[in-house]
């Protein structure tokens, strides 16, 4: 197990799928998920982990590049969820750790899932004071599609209450709504007079899995969300250059599940997971999720603790 350490932040992580393991602040692990390989791919592989090379459902499990189609793997139904079934999160990557930082790194060959393109990606996680932070990027030998995120899910009292529990803000006046599949439908909702608006910190108080449309400018760090326990007063900004920040309650958790400290409750943390809109390759009205040859896709990711 790899480790950063700071005056306030102890954090963990194993080399499959990049993962951030834990994260120990003000006296609380605040990171829900499996604590070694064998737990984390016998329960939700995705719990901590870089996801890629697109985050979120691909609707069909088939994209279109240039009036190129490919079909990709698909393990959602007739879809793609987290970049199929040999995604980025069920690998081992490679790790340089210094003092202050952690660089992972993963080839992913031409063809891999069905996606075009020879993709080199990074994940660098830097540690400083009360800010963990996470630089993730990539780079293809083809025109392809790219999505990179953290699929971290936060408790912030250690376990003590459920998602429900917390409070949450996220600064984002729209929402993607969804089918009955959980697809996008390429609209975009303002969030005015719906559950889905978070602009104000209030109670999460029932199930989410959406993504909301962040107020600001791609390619800027922006604050996006902000998570908080009112009973420790334990709170997490989450600030990052991407367009759109989703979130999940964990409503497919399950007994099933292993945990660091004993089976994973349903509701017992929310999924937070900055990044583009997801389906984006299939909606030519969302930001575009293309890279090419030359280009770097980039998305950095900071979470920032007080108490």
């Amino acid at each position: 197990m790899l480790e950063l350490k700071s005056d306030q932040i102890r954090a963990r992580f194993t080399t499959l799928g990049a993962r951030l393991v834990s994260l120990e602040f003000a006296g609380a692990d605040m990171l829900m998920g499996g604590g070694n390989d064998a737990d984390i791919l016998a329960g939700d592989w995705t719990a901590g982990a870089t996801i890629g090379r697109i985050a979120g459902r691909i609707t069909n499990a088939r994209i279109t590049i240039d009036g190129a189609d490919y079909p990709l793997a698909k393990n959602f139904g007739e879809h793609q969820l987290h970049g199929g079934p040999d995604n980025f999160a069920v690998r081992h990557w490679k790790a340089q750790p210094t003092d202050n930082q952690i660089h992972f790194s993963l080839h992913s060959p031409d063809g891999d899932q069905g996606y075009p393109g020879a993709l080199d990606v990074s994940a660098t996680y830097s540690l400083a004071g009360s800010t963990l932070a996470l630089d993730l990027e990539a780079r293809t030998t083809k025109p392809t599609v790219v999505n990179l995120t953290n699929h971290g899910y936060w408790n912030l009292s250690g376990g003590e209450r459920n998602a429900f529990a917390h409070e949450m803000q996220i600064l984002g006046s729209r929402y993607l709504p969804l089918s009955d599949e959980l697809l996008p439908l390429g609209e975009l909702h303002d969030v005015t007079g719906t559950r889905w608006d978070f602009r104000k910190l209030r109670p999460v108080a029932e199930v989410y899995d959406n993504c909301w449309v962040l107020d600001g400018q791609r390619g800027t760090l922006k604050h996006g969300l902000t998570l908080k326990d009112p009973v420790s007063g334990r709170t997490m900004q989450v600030w990052t250059t991407e367009t759109g920040m989703q979130m999940y309650t964990a409503e497919h958790w399950n007994p099933g599940f292993p945990g660091k400290a004993g089976p994973l409750a349903q509701y017992a943390a929310i999924a937070i997971e900055p990044q583009n809109f997801p389906d984006a390759p299939l909606h030519k009205s969302f930001p575009s999720a293309e890279l090419r040859p030359g280009e770097v896709y980039r998305n950095r990711i900071e979470w920032r603790f007080s108490k």
